[in-house]
């Protein structure tokens, strides 16, 4: 019963006061959907996956419910995977403009269903990498959330294409990335190796999950890369790293 009691106090932080009761239940339920009447939208979450996971990691632990000192227009968010993480940023920051990526063909059927009717969200269904490339999509683990990319040539069979950071911020007209969240399986080694010195001096917040043990030296990668620039490590939380860019960012 505390439990429910606790869970139930971190989704109202976000969450308006029957839909967090109905979440509580339904989850405790193990229910395919989650009826959310005042939000006006429906959440789904697959059974024998870790949906029910990912969500609890997004709307009960609040991995990505920071205070931040500014109030984000622009968002990407690189390994949507069924898309809860980019229905958190919506909800609380709803003037936002959100593109959400993710490479696996079921994830982003899911993120299409969770994410119905919501403006400005633009859904991509390719992998985040230093390059334009093509990729085959692996899974490891065994997971439907710990999908990575094996580059191929384009003479081989893939699965997806790749995009860039650059790349997103020309084609959704971005000036600034007020949030760069970032969970893609041990890809952001390749992220930040090589080819960000144009786009990192424009993201204001980057939240970072590393895989160190996915890919060796994943986080000493990110974080080298990071100290070149005037970006600060504000706090870590479930893994994941929260930076600041005190160029662009008053603390």
């Amino acid at each position: 019963m505390i439990r429910h009691l606790y869970f139930f106090k971190n989704v109202r932080k976000n969450i308006n006061f029957i839909d967090s009761i109905i979440i509580v239940i339904l989850l405790k339920l193990k229910t395919k959907k989650i009826p959310l009447p005042i939000l006006g939208r429906t959440v789904y979450i697959r059974k024998k996956t870790k949906d029910r996971e990912t969500f609890e990691e997004v709307f009960n632990h609040n991995i990505y419910n920071l205070k931040l000192p500014i109030e984000p227009q622009t968002i990407i968010d690189a390994g949507a995977n069924v898309g809860l993480a980019t229905l958190f940023f919506k909800i609380k920051y709803p003037k936002s403009k959100i593109v959400s990526l993710e490479i696996e063909s079921g994830n982003v059927e899911m993120i299409h269903k969770n994410l119905k009717g919501l403006k400005d969200i633009e859904i991509v269904h390719k992998g985040l990498f230093n390059k334009k490339g093509f990729f085959k999509v692996e899974d490891p683990f065994n997971a439907t959330n710990s999908f990575v990319i094996k580059e191929v040539t384009s003479s081989e069979k893939y699965d997806i294409e790749s995009t860039t950071i650059d790349e997103l911020i020309e084609t959704y007209k971005f000036k600034t990335v007020d949030i760069l969240k970032i969970d893609i399986e041990g890809a952001e080694k390749d992220l930040f190796e090589k080819n960000y010195e144009n786009w990192l001096p424009k993201v204001k917040v980057i939240m970072v999950e590393t895989h160190d043990r996915m890919i060796s030296k994943c986080a000493y990668t990110v974080m080298n890369t990071l100290d070149k620039y005037n970006f600060m490590l504000y706090t870590t939380t479930e893994g994941t790293l929260y930076y600041y860019n005190t160029s662009l960012i008053e603390i």
